[in-house]
């Protein structure tokens, strides 16, 4: 009775076995390209398509067809066969069932927000191979114990594997009007599970373009509890904090490190510069000419007439965010020196920063001019103006 138990669940406990251990690979991060496709492979092109095929045709096929009237007949009438599918169909079928189950899980993923993301999709791929799993089990063992389907031997696989190709009869061929009834509904429910997987991700691609990887980075003030855009502080001193607080906006499908670096830099305006509070334009390299605040003499960058003549670095922070998440990170803003037209500047990167940030190597960059008087004074919120007072 343990034997014959062990028939017909010990394919499916090998296909769980495996979903298990290939999950833990993707779960624990495993490296190593050898590894991870050994466990890997087998789980996305093979386990929850069986897993189907077994929840939608539980009956055990025949392999073999014997005579059953006399040695001196050329007649031969043949045993009845269940629904089932010869299992050298059933192992190719549950490849294209897979790649589409796999593709359906992933699309799905994409579309509630989470992204194509290979943790998440295959949690999703798992769950739906230990469903039809589990149904597949129940399934059988509503089934006669002789007609359940199951591991055939070694020596039945081959022999229907011979029958798939030999072209005597089609594999899904069935004798009787119940096996053909039966044959009927399993495929139905096999090609109906695939077209729905189908039409999904047709409908949710068509509907819902994928977007591309960006990151938004902008300044935010708070009001109570919430963040909104504007009122930020304009007049600063000397040597005393101000909090200031950068948003980080993560739409690239992966959680990312970013790190800030702020910056305070002096400015020489033209005439026809910005007055403060209006956008600074982007500032391109000066060749061979780029010294620190307390260097040499020389300017650090310019954009068209505006160049930088000292700047100090004020903080370096590091945050990492998941996807589809904001970061609201606080800079206590200290100023080292005092004057007109100042500005601020977050320099946004994508992991480590180099020894000297600048607008060329940054990922995104946020700058607010800003006054610093000598240290007295209290910080005061910026008036509405017509410009902006931050820009990307």
């Amino acid at each position: 009775m343990k034997s014959s138990y062990r028939r017909w669940t010990l394919d499916l406990l090998l296909v769980v076995a495996g979903a298990v251990a290939a999950l833990a690979v993707i779960l624990l991060g495993v490296s190593g390209s050898v590894v991870r496709s050994l466990f890997v492979v087998p789980f996305i092109v093979f386990y929850p398509g069986y897993a189907l095929l077994a929840a939608a045709f539980p009956e055990r096929r025949s392999d073999i067809e014997s005579n059953t009237m006399g040695k001196d007949s050329s007649l031969t009438r043949p045993i009845r066969h269940t629904a089932g599918l010869l299992y050298s169909v059933r192992l190719v079928l549950a490849t294209t069932s897979s790649v589409a189950i796999v593709s359906g899980v992933g699309i799905l993923t994409n579309y509630f927000g989470w992204g194509f993301h290979a943790t998440i999709t295959g949690v999703g791929v798992f769950v739906v191979t230990i469903l039809f799993s589990a149904l597949a089990v129940a399934r059988r063992a509503m089934l006669p114990e002789e007609e359940r389907s199951g591991l055939p031997p070694l020596r039945a696989l081959i022999g229907n594997a011979k029958t798939a190709t030999s072209g005597v009869r089609s594999p899904l061929s069935v004798q009787s009007e119940r096996s053909s009834v039966s044959l009927a509904v399993n495929v139905l429910l096999v090609v109906s599970v695939v077209a729905f997987l189908s039409s999904v991700g047709f409908a949710m691609v068509e509907t819902q373009q994928p977007e591309s990887d960006f990151t938004e980075v902008y300044l935010v003030t708070e009001n109570g509890s919430e963040y909104e855009i504007g009122g930020y502080p304009q007049q600063l001193s000397k040597g005393e904090p101000t909090t200031l607080t950068l948003a980080i906006e993560n739409h690239e499908h992966e959680s990312k490190t970013y790190t800030v670096v702020t910056e305070l830099q002096r400015l020489d305006r033209a005439a026809n510069e910005p007055w403060v509070g209006e956008t600074v334009n982007e500032t391109q390299p000066v060749a061979n000419n780029k010294t620190r605040a307390g260097g040499n003499n020389g300017t650090l960058a310019v954009a068209n007439n505006t160049r930088v003549v000292e700047e100090h670095e004020l903080s370096r922070v590091q945050r990492s965010v998941a996807d589809n998440e904001t970061a609201y990170i606080n800079h206590d803003v200290t100023p080292p020196m005092s004057g007109d037209s100042l500005r601020l500047v977050f320099f946004v990167y994508e992991g480590e920063p180099p020894a000297e940030p600048s607008r060329e190597s940054a990922y995104q960059t946020v700058q607010l001019v800003v006054s610093v008087d000598g240290g007295e004074g209290d910080t005061e919120p910026a008036q509405p103006q017509t410009n902006e007072e931050a820009s990307i």
